[in-house]
């Protein structure tokens, strides 16, 4: 038994033109790698939902058409992840991996399947960031003003969430409409593995450092 691998985006993308199409590395886009990620992690079936109409399915791989009431900004996010989530043809008690395409430098997937196997937990991939930070109102979050100010060395993380990846089983995420479960455990990323592509420059950056880690071999 393992798990389906899920993902899921939209063909237009408001920050970065032709996002998802775009050649990022080996002439492959984002999409065609985070399926490869998957397959290659040992996922049985990878469903994606999208609203792109150019695409192919294969053996391993299914395209689910989304409606287009759900690939913008305005319909409520949880009603999206409803649909998103109903359109899997995939029982509520099957090990599934769900995770967003824009996270390419992310790629231990099996390593965080074989953590959920091992502690019986759910596991949501989380960037651990120890340093200052303010919110809108200017207060701080992690540490104090003045005299009860710490240093860094001593700030409790702030944990960031980029889409790179939850493991559960489908019927977690169903219950609650949403990709965090209510229970589950930090799979721990490191800075470069957490990058969110959603601008030029973020794109680019990404492409410098997936040759860096050799990530293309």
């Amino acid at each position: 038994m393992g798990f389906i691998g899920l993902t899921n985006y939209k063909k237009s993308s408001e920050r970065l033109e032709d996002k998802h199409h775009k050649k990022f590395i080996n002439n492959k886009s984002l999409v065609e790698i985070k399926i490869d990620q998957l397959i290659n992690a040992g996922a049985e079936h990878v469903y994606i939902s999208t609203d792109d109409k150019e695409v192919k399915n294969t053996d391993k791989i299914t395209f689910l058409d989304r409606n287009k009431k759900f690939c913008n900004n305005v319909t409520n996010f949880s009603d999206v992840l409803k649909e998103i989530f109903n359109s899997y043809p995939v029982n509520d008690d099957k090990d599934i991996i769900f995770t967003f395409t824009c996270c390419p430098l992310f790629n231990r997937y099996k390593e965080m399947y074989d953590k959920y196997l091992k502690s019986k937990s759910n596991q949501i991939a989380v960037y651990p960031s120890a340093h200052y930070f303010l919110d809108i109102k200017k207060r701080p979050i992690n540490f104090n003003f003045g005299l009860w100010h710490s240093y860094s060395q001593g700030l409790d993380p702030v944990y960031m969430f980029p889409y790179a990846g939850t493991t559960c089983k489908l019927g977690d995420l169903r219950k609650v409409n949403y990709m965090i479960p209510q229970e589950f455990e930090y799979f721990k990323l490191n800075q470069f593995e957490s990058i969110d592509i959603d601008t030029k420059e973020k794109f680019e950056m990404a492409q410098w450092l997936y040759k860096g880690y050799k990530l293309d071999k």
